[in-house]
């Protein structure tokens, strides 16, 4: 029997994820769905993407659509939905900055897999452990298409795993080392589009390639406790945005609903 997924906010300190479902009205995601189409309709024939330990330029995918938010209104509006933030902040506290967003999109029947990782030993410029990844379904989502699995508890102690080459063709080319007991409690985190879960940025995750006849697209959106998470704004290579709560960081810039966003970066 399939292990069914954590919904309660109170337990993920423990297990380090939490789903939350309908979040986001259908008028939310039919417009999330117009903007993505216009941009999948624009991809370049190649990119520059962080792959294999290394920036590398391949044909463009529209799992490589990183960072969208400073340069598209849209979404960085999106970060700072309310309904959003509110989920953040049962998890993460009220005083929270955005830091980086990627949407990745898995194309029906070629969409990559993306190996087991954890999100934390990629952002040398974040040091803290109060950071989390919403993943946003703009697609329903199940084991169909690929869905994201979540190994519960593999936070705890905020190890910081060793990364090796999955030596494959999938998102990132690097894993790390699993054992069969991991593998075997992986749970699968299916939900309709305008959910979102919630994962530790230190907690096992990962997906299946879709090879459905469905997309699956997501907005992940990461966020970070400001008054125990500190962001190098020198070293990190988008803007950190204060969306909640105070931040004692001049560099932050703040987007709190209800003031103006900055212009798009171009």
């Amino acid at each position: 029997m399939p292990i069914l997924p954590n919904t309660n906010p109170a337990c993920y300190a423990d297990e380090g994820f939490c789903l939350f479902r309908d979040v986001l009205s259908e008028a939310d995601i039919t417009a999330a769905r117009a903007e993505l189409d216009a941009m999948l309709a624009n991809l370049p024939e190649r990119q520059v993407v962080y792959k294999d330990g290394e920036n590398k330029e391949v044909d463009a995918r529209p799992e490589y659509l990183t960072e969208p938010h400073p340069k598209h209104p849209f979404w960085l509006e999106l970060c700072r939905h309310p309904l959003v933030l509110d989920a953040v902040e049962a998890i993460l506290g009220a005083d929270l900055i955005l830091i980086m967003s990627h949407l990745i999109v898995k194309r029906a029947e070629d969409g990559l897999p993306v190996a087991w990782h954890q999100d934390n030993t990629y952002w040398h410029s974040v040091q803290g452990t109060d950071v989390g990844t919403v993943w946003l379904a703009i697609d329903d989502t199940d084991h169909a298409n690929g869905c994201m699995q979540v190994i519960p508890c593999t936070h705890e102690g905020y190890p910081e795993m060793d990364k090796i080459s999955t030596g494959g063709d999938d998102l990132l080319g690097l894993t790390v080392e699993m054992t069969p007991e991991m593998k075997e409690a992986a749970v699968c985190l299916e939900m309709e589009a305008g959910s979102l879960s919630m994962h530790d940025s230190f907690v096992l995750h990962g997906s299946e390639a879709n090879t459905s006849g469905r997309r699956r697209a997501a907005y992940t959106m990461r966020y970070a406790n400001t008054k125990t998470v500190k962001v190098n704004t020198t070293e990190h290579w988008v803007p950190v945005y204060l969306v909640r709560g105070e931040a004692d960081n001049a560099d932050y810039i703040d987007i709190r609903p209800g003031l103006s966003l900055p212009d798009p970066i171009t």
